[in-house]
Parts: structure tokens; sequence; C-alpha cells
């Protein structure tokens, strides 16, 4: 059988095609193995970075438990010991509740005896007052009428002695207990059953405001003097050397316990 040339020609560009086909077909499924196996080494990739992010992730939770079970031990503890720490101050409390319990009682007692005490003071105040008083008076019944007699020796020749001289002038409120009076002075004595520096020293306030209290004797030289039936140590000095004259019992009467050389203060 003959077979043409241009028969052959066409059989081997078939033939040729065809080897193409295959040849580019070879390459397809190359390029897809290829591309399968990338896909499966990115798979593995992604596996091994999620397997690693659980073990991180496993990690911390554990340390983040561990740490917790820590926390919670430690806070069981504190509760163990303020649970301890209640049940002592309840203990505490009760035994504080029973020392009130008594502690009321005593103080009502206590109040109960404060209000006899009380009494008792206010009786023997008032008794003392009754007292004072009695020898405040004592005291002036012996000054008043030696008076005259004592300043006179002085050289002061009193006209008139009056008891308990009293001013109501505002700011200068004041009693007298005997005041003597004359043209040119008037004296002005206060009288304690026991003399004091603080008594000497009120009087001297009283005389520097009396010619306002007393207006009527601005024109006179006021002199001051204090008695007492006891005088306490070195007031009778404080006196002397404050201008005051100092009168003082003399066996049934009293006298001027100054000495010649003693210069009275003028007011």
């Amino acid at each position: 059988m003959y077979v043409s040339e241009e028969r052959v020609d066409n059989i081997e560009a078939r033939i040729a095609g065809i080897l193409e086909i295959l040849d580019r077909r070879e390459r397809q499924d190359a390029e897809r193995v290829r591309q399968a196996a990338e896909d499966i080494r990115q798979m593995q990739e992604d596996t091994r970075q999620m397997k690693e992010a659980m073990r991180i992730s496993s990690e911390r939770v554990d340390a983040q438990l561990a740490k917790t079970d820590a926390q919670i031990e430690k806070t069981e503890a504190q509760l163990a010991k303020t649970e301890a720490q209640l049940a002592k101050t309840d203990a505490q409390l009760e035994k504080t509740d029973a020392q009130l319990a008594m502690s009321e009682t005593t103080l009502r007692e206590a109040r109960e005896q404060l209000t006899k005490t009380e009494k008792a003071v206010e009786r023997a105040v008032n008794a003392v007052n009754a007292l004072t008083g009695k020898w405040g008076n004592f005291v002036v019944g012996l000054v008043f009428p030696a008076t005259k007699k004592m300043f006179k020796e002085r050289g002061i020749d009193l006209k008139k002695v009056h008891r308990s001289v009293q001013s109501d002038i505002e700011g200068a409120k004041m009693e007298i207990d005997i005041m003597g009076v004359s043209s040119q002075y008037i004296v002005a004595i206060e009288i304690k059953s026991t003399l004091e520096v603080n008594d000497v020293n009120d009087h001297l306030e009283r005389l520097a405001k009396f010619k306002q209290a007393f207006d009527e004797y601005t024109n006179r030289i006021v002199i001051g003097a204090v008695s007492g039936i006891v005088i306490n140590e070195g007031v009778d000095k404080y006196a002397y050397h404050s201008g005051l004259f100092v009168i003082g019992e003399s066996g049934d009467t009293v006298m001027i316990l100054n000495d010649n050389k003693f210069v009275p203060r003028y007011f």
C-alpha cells in the first residue's frame, strides 16, 4: 500500500499536536501537584502555629490558675484569721458588756454617794459662811467703835464713821465695811475674819475707783486700811508696803499695827 507524503505529514502533525496536548496536560498536572503540595505545607504550618498558640495559651492559663489557687489559699487563711479575731472580739465584747453592767451599778452607787457628799458639802459651806459672817460682824464690831480713837492718834480727826457704805455706780460698784469721814480725809477700811494677800489687792482696786464710786468726796484725801482677827503670815508687811494701815487685835480691843515711820498712800 502506498502512503503519500502529504498523508504522512498530516499524521506527523496530528502526532505533534497530541504530544503538545500531552505535554501541556503534564505541565498542568505538575502545577496542580506543586500547588497541592504547597497547600499541604501551608496547612501543616497553620496547624503547627495553632498548636504552638494553644500550648502558650495553655501554659498561661495554667500559670493564672496556679496564681489564682495561691490567692484563694491566702484568702482562706486570712478569712480563718479574721474569723478567729472576730471570735476573740465577740468574747471581749461579752466581757465588756459584763463590765459595763457592773460599771453602771457602780456609777449609780457613786452618783448616789456624790449626791450625799454634795449635800454634806453644801451644809458645811453654809455653816462656814454663817460662821464667817458672824466673825466678820464680830471684827466690824471691834473696829467700828475704835476707829475714831485709832486714827486721831495718827493725826486724822474723823468726824463721822459709817458701816457698810455701798455704791451702785456702773463700773465702780463696791461696799466699804467701815468709812471714816473728816473735812480733809476719807478712811476706807476693809474687814476680814482672816486677812489674805488677795483681800489687800481687792481693797487696793476699790480704793483706786473710790472717787468714781463716791464723787461727793472728790475733794478729800482717801486713805485705806485693812483688818482681820487672823492675819496670814506676811500679809501685814505686804499691806504696809502697799501704803495701807493694818488694824489688828490687841487684848480686848484693836489697834493700828503700823509703826510711826509709816506714810500712808493717798488715793
